[in-house]
């Protein structure tokens, strides 16, 4: 069992924490001692949770910089300090290369990158002041494959994956440490609902070793543990938690009948 302790004393801030991941940080964040500020989009969603966890509620568009810059802000005005920041607010979208419109592309740069660079830099100096802290970024194991039709996702997540190293190293020295993490499929309510049949949610299934979907609590498990001082060696990692699914080639085999008994 995990402790229960880790982040006591800690102020820590969950972007796209209202819900699905980061909703499932939020709450383990905040039984482990943290003082939690839910940053969302969906403002009562956020004071929902929030209230129910005794945490504080941020409404912010991550897209928008001067909003979530002043909401950053905002809680070191509050809590005096940040130690751990959390950026799960993303979005993805279909469409072919040759046939998707740029603005999609500026959008989800906008929504998945720029977003984390944004949040980052502005509790960096936060961070620096009180002698450091943890950031742990949203990849995705698209960020390090290709998946025809989501390439404009794939790029994003590839880019953040870069920004996360480069990022690690340039404040390795102030004592901040700075990772990704990389889900496969995550069961959460919005992915399912973005599935267009219960056939796609069992061809997911099947294409992970363990035969199943991620759930949200075990994606937490892994971004609370890389957040955390058991993690303190570690910074410019990309850790995957997406049950086996990359670490096959794909290449059809003989065998591949017997392991779908």
């Amino acid at each position: 069992m995990a402790r229960t302790d880790r982040f006591a004393g800690r102020v820590a801030v969950v972007s796209g924490g209202a819900d699905g991941m980061g909703a499932a940080c939020t709450e383990r964040l905040a039984r482990e001692g943290a003082r939690v500020f839910v940053l969302d989009l969906d403002g009562p969603k956020a004071e929902r949770l929030a209230g129910r966890l005794g945490a504080r509620a941020l409404q912010a568009d991550v897209t928008q910089e001067a909003g979530l810059t002043s909401a950053l802000k905002s809680v070191e005005a509050e809590a005096g300090r940040i130690d751990v920041l959390i950026n799960i607010a993303g979005g993805s979208a279909p469409g072919l290369v040759a046939e998707l419109d740029t603005a999609v592309w500026d959008r989800l740069y906008a929504l998945n990158l720029r977003s984390t660079v944004v949040a980052c830099r502005a509790v960096l100096p936060v961070m620096r002041r009180h002698g450091g802290g943890s950031i742990v970024n949203m990849a995705s194991i698209s960020g390090l494959r290709g998946d025809p039709g989501w390439a404009a996702y794939n790029a994003a997540k590839a880019a953040v994956i870069n920004f996360t190293q480069s990022l690690a190293w340039e404040e390795g020295r102030h004592n901040i440490r700075v990772n990704a993490v990389c889900p496969g499929p995550i069961a959460s309510a919005r992915m399912l609902g973005g599935l267009k049949a219960g056939a796609m949610a069992a061809s997911y299934d099947r294409a992970t070793a363990i035969g199943r979907m991620g759930r949200p609590e075990e994606a937490a498990a892994a971004i609370l543990f890389l957040a955390s001082d058991e993690a303190s060696f570690i910074t410019g990692a990309a850790l995957v938690v997406d049950g086996g699914l990359t670490a096959r080639t794909g290449q059809p085999t003989e065998f591949d009948r017997t392991l779908g008994d």
